[in-house]
Formats: C-alpha cells, structure tokens, sequence
C-alpha cells in the first residue's frame, strides 16, 4: 500500500483525545505497538551500521536488517539496498538512531524510499517486552482486525458502549496504560475483540491497582 508522507502535515497533526508526543513543530499521535504494526508498511529489526548525512530536508542510516517482520512488496524492494531515510530534523519528524544499536523500526514508502520518523516505531530492541516481542513475530498480525482505541480513564464505560467490540481500550493513566503497552495484545474472539490475559498482563493489572489502592489509602 504505497502512502506519500507530508513532513508538513506531520508538523501539523495534533489529535486532542490522544497522549501525542512534541518535539517543537512535529506533533504525534502515541499509538500503541499493535497499531504500528498493522498501520505499516514494513516493520523490521535492524542494527545500525552508519549514518549517512543527507541534506537539510533528509538523511539516511544503512542498516542490517535481522528480522523482517512485515513488508509489503513495494517496502520489499526499497530496502534491499539495506538504507532508511528519515528527516534531518526533529522537527520535521527525523529520527536520530545509535550507531551499533539494533531497533524495530515501522515506517512506508515513499518516492521509492523506505522512510520512518518520530510517529511510527523506533524501539531499541532490549528494551522490547517479551510480549511485544511475541506480538511482532506474528501474533499483531494475525489480530489487526480489531483496532485500540485511547481512552481516558474515566470514559472507559461509554467507549466500551460504542466500541462495537470491534476495538480494545487503551486507558490513560491512571488506568493501566503502561500494562497495555508493554504486555497487551488486543486479540479477536468469539465475543470481540480484547486484551489477551497473558501471565505477565495479569500480573502487571495486580500491581498497577495495587498501586492505586495504596495511593487511595494515603489520601485524606
């Protein structure tokens, strides 16, 4: 699915129901991994082995790549020169990446070539949960049928209503956002779509209301 990205656009995006991240005029939507993965074009594991300096619009990183592990067939043919283009500038977007780390890395095609920047993936691989890890390997694939929606905390009973249980629910803080990111896995079932409840999902969701239980406890 080829998709023409807009640094300018990019600059502009600001979506108010979402956690976004700011870096001067690049304003992102803070998606969760699931959704990356099913909204890309390619999503590899890859080690970087040079930057390669570019103009004041763009710069490229030669990379080897360990893992693919989504690409459509234009993304295929873009990176079998082993190169990743991203903007020269935070504020357009541009990614600086660390020579000799290795990272999952999501992005599309554009002009012929493989591009990522701040709104797509950019994740060093250590820091990669066990469960996100098992998501990229197949299991997001195999369950982007069903969407996850960022909700406040405090809505979640009327977006459940008009979710259609089509979608999972990613709350805010101080609901278990960080539990849902590092160990959730929105997953179609008989009854919908919902969170997978892993051990490690479980086990985080305990500790997160023990957490809150504790901070209610303190209050007057």
């Amino acid at each position: 699915m080829g998709r023409t990205i807009s640094w300018g656009l990019l600059a502009l995006l600001a979506i108010a129901l979402s956690p976004s991240m700011k870096v001067e005029a690049c304003s992102c939507q803070y998606s969760h991994p699931q959704t990356h993965f099913c909204q890309a074009e390619f999503v590899i594991l890859a080690r970087v082995m040079k930057h390669i300096p570019g103009d004041s619009y763009e710069t490229a990183y030669r990379v080897k790549i360990h893992k693919k592990f989504k690409l459509s067939h234009e993304a295929e043919r873009s990176l079998k020169d082993g190169l990743l283009y991203t903007a020269s500038s935070d504020g357009m977007c541009g990614v600086s990446l660390q020579r000799g780390l290795t990272y999952v890395i999501s992005g599309h095609v554009s002009d012929g070539k493989p591009r990522f920047n701040l709104c797509g993936l950019v994740m060093p691989w250590p820091k990669v949960s066990p469960r996100q890890r098992k998501g990229f390997r197949m299991l997001y694939h195999h369950n982007c049928v069903c969407s996850i929606q960022y909700t406040a905390w405090h809505n979640k009973g009327a977006a459940l209503a008009n979710g259609a249980r089509k979608q999972c629910l990613w709350e805010s803080t101080p609901g278990p956002q960080d539990c849902q990111e590092q160990h959730g896995l929105c997953m179609k079932g008989p009854a919908g779509c919902s969170w997978f409840p892993s051990v490690a999902y479980k086990n985080c969701i305990k500790e997160h209301q023990r957490k809150r239980e504790e901070q209610w406890a303190r209050e007057p």
